[in-house]
C-alpha cells in the first residue's frame, strides 16, 4: 500500500481542487490511499469531508510557518505517507521542508500558467527539493522548461474526464427549466472559478453583445469566486439582466452542460488543461475558448472549438454567433472533441499515469511507509 499526503492552501473550489479530490478517490483502486491537508475553513477541505474523505485543517501563515511544518511532519508520521503532493506555493514550501526533514518523496505540482519566479531560492521548491514536478499540462512544462526548471525532473500529466458522469445521454432540460429558461431557447454558459485570470467578465460582456443579436438566447455563468459580487452587479445594470443567469457553485455539472448549446472558456492567460472543456467535449457540447496554452491542446481552434484572441470581446461574440448560427459545423466540432476526450483524455489514463508516478517514486513497494 502507498499513502500519500495532498497539500493545498487555495481558498477556491475549482479544477484543481476537484482534481486532488477525483485523484484521492480514484486511487484507491490502484492500493493507493490518500489524505489532504488543506487551509482550515476553505471549500476543499469541506467538500473532502463531505465525500468521507480523510482530510486535516491547516493553518498556513507563511510559506514558511514552523506550525504549519510540524502539524505535516505529525500527519506524515501518523498516517504513514510515502509520497507529498503539494498543490499550491504556501503550503508547497511547508510541505517540502516538512517531506525534507522525513526524507519523504515530494512532488511540486503545478496547475497555472503563471511564469515561476528565477531566484536560486524560489527554484528550489521545483529543483533540488521537488523529487518530481507534475504539471497539468505539455504548455505549463514547457514555460517552466524556459524559467530553467530540468526537464527531466517534469512529467505532465493532464487532468482526465470521467466519461462515466459527462456523456451524451445525460438527460437534458434540469438545468434550464430550474432556471425558467424557455425549453427552446439557446443557452450559452461558462462553468469556471470566478476570478480575473479566468475572464468571467469578458464572458458577461460578450453575453450582452450576443444578447443584442439574438432575442431569445439566454447566458449561465456558474461558479464562485472573489469577482462574484461585482460580476453580478455588472449583471443588475444590464438591459438583458433577465437572461444573464449567474448560479454560484453547483455539483450538477453534468445536468447544467447537457443544456448548454454553446461552452465558453473566456480564460485570460494560458493554464493547465481545463477540466470544464474536457467535459462540455465529453458531452458533444459545442466549445469557444480563448486560444491559449493548455486551453488549445484540447479546445483546438478549427477542430474540436472555435478559439480567439484572449480578451477580445468581439472575436468571443463573432465565435458565438457562429456556434448558434451554424450547427451543423458546431457539432462536427464537438464530434471530433468526443474523440480526443475518449483516444487521450479519459480519466482512466489519468488515474494510471498518476499511480505508475507514485510507484516508481517509492521503488513501487507496497506498504512502504516509513516511521
Amino acid at each position: 500500500m502507498i499513502r500519500v499526503l495532498h497539500t493545498e492552501s487555495s481558498r477556491n473550489m475549482g479544477g484543481q481542487e476537484l482534481r486532488i479530490l477525483t485523484e484521492m478517490e480514484g486511487l484507491q483502486a490502484y492500493g493507493i490511499e490518500s489524505v489532504l491537508a488543506a487551509r482550515e475553513g476553505t471549500p476543499i477541505l469541506d467538500e473532502a469531508q463531505r465525500r468521507g474523505l480523510r482530510a486535516f485543517p491547516l493553518r498556513i501563515r507563511s510559506s514558511a510557518d514552523p506550525r504549519a511544518i510540524r502539524r505535516l511532519m505529525r500527519i506524515m508520521r501518523e498516517e504513514r505517507v510515502d509520497v507529498v503532493n503539494a498543490h499550491g506555493s504556501k503550503d508547497g514550501w511547508n510541505a517540502a521542508l516538512a517531506a525534507l526533514l522525513l526524507r519523504r518523496k515530494f512532488v511540486r505540482s503545478r496547475h497555472v500558467a503563471n511564469p515561476i519566479r528565477t531566484g536560486p531560492i524560489a527554484r528550489m521548491i521545483y529543483g533540488a527539493l521537488a523529487d518530481r514536478v507534475l504539471t497539468t499540462s505539455e504548455s505549463i512544462k514547457a514555460g517552466m522548461v524556459e524559467r530553467g526548471v530540468d526537464p527531466a525532473r517534469i512529467v505532465s500529466i493532464p487532468t482526465g474526464v470521467d466519461t462515466e458522469r459527462f456523456h451524451p445521454d445525460v438527460p437534458r432540460g434540469r438545468f434550464q427549466a430550474e432556471l425558467g429558461i424557455p425549453a427552446d431557447a439557446p443557452l450559452v454558459g461558462m462553468v469556471s472559478v470566478l476570478r480575473g485570470d479566468k475572464g468571467p467578465d469578458v464572458f458577461l460582456r460578450a453575453a450582452e453583445r450576443v444578447a443584442a443579436h439574438i432575442d431569445d438566447a439566454h447566458f449561465a455563468l456558474v461558479g464562485d469566486g472573489w469577482m462574484r459580487g461585482q460580476l453580478e452587479e455588472s449583471v443588475a445594470a444590464s438591459p438583458y439582466r433577465e437572461r444573464i443567469h449567474i448560479t454560484g457553485y453547483r455539483r450538477d455539472i453534468p445536468s447544467v452542460m447537457a443544456d448548454l448549446d454553446v461552452y465558453v472558456l473566456s480564460a485570460r492567460i494560458p493554464e493547465g488543461v481545463p477540466q470544464a472543456i474536457l467535459q462540455a467535449l465529453a458531452m458533444k457540447v459545442p466549445v469557444v475558448a480563448s486560444d491559449v496554452g493548455g486551453i488549445n491542446e484540447v479546445a483546438i481552434p478549427g477542430h474540436t472549438a472555435l478559439g480567439f484572441p484572449a480578451g477580445d470581446v468581439a472575436s468571443l461574440v463573432e465565435a458565438i454567433l457562429a456556434c448558434l448560427r451554424d450547427r451543423q459545423a458546431a457539432a462536427a466540432r464537438a464530434a471530433a472533441g468526443i474523440r480526443l476526450v475518449h483516444e487521450r483524455y479519459s480519466l482512466a489514463a489519468t488515474l494510471k499515469r498518476m499511480a505508475a508516478l507514485y510507484r516508481e517514486l517509492v521503488g513501487d513497494r507496497a506498504g512502504s511507509a516509513a516511521s
